[in-house]
């Protein structure tokens, strides 16, 4: 995983799919980004990026802006592209409402306004892994990315 070598204060940008993606996705999806992170320039010079898919599921961008600021127009081509592979490949990457947890080894993906019925049914408790998809530097995307329920904002939605 090339992004391990990136600082711990390079910015990460967490994508995350409304359904698991199948390996044919996955394969389309990796070259598509290694196409654009090849390419991705802020102020006309080429940015240090990488990005890694996880679970079929989450697609992650980490930059490291080594000293200068990405500019907006950079930022904005990387939504633009994820817009434009959701559109071909018939997901949304970009609805927060959509959030994942872990079952045992399955990562399941769910609703935001379900975690109370998932709750209720016992199919999740405050110990559960859940994924803060909210993470905006590589140490949080490392250290809270993954977390139990009852030390994410996830816990807020527990309302039985």
């Amino acid at each position: 995983m090339e992004y391990l070598v990136y600082p711990d204060n390079a910015k990460a940008w967490v994508y995350q799919s409304n359904r698991i993606l199948d390996e044919d996705e996955v394969n389309y999806l990796k070259i598509q980004l290694d196409d654009f992170v090849s390419s991705w320039e802020s102020h006309g010079s080429l940015l240090k990026a990488t990005f890694e898919i996880f679970n079929n599921l989450f697609v992650v961008f980490f930059v490291d802006e080594q000293g200068d600021a990405m500019c907006g127009r950079a930022k904005d081509a990387s939504v633009k592209l994820m817009k434009q592979l959701a559109e071909e490949l018939e997901v949304d990457f970009l609805d927060r409402m959509i959030q994942s947890y872990k079952k045992g080894d399955q990562v399941k993906v769910a609703h935001i306004n379900d975690f109370s019925k998932l709750l209720a049914d016992k199919e999740i408790d405050e110990n559960t892994t859940v994924f803060n998809n909210m993470v905006t530097t590589k140490i949080d995307f490392d250290n809270n990315w993954e977390v139990p329920l009852k030390d994410s904002w996830h816990k807020q939605l527990l309302v039985v």
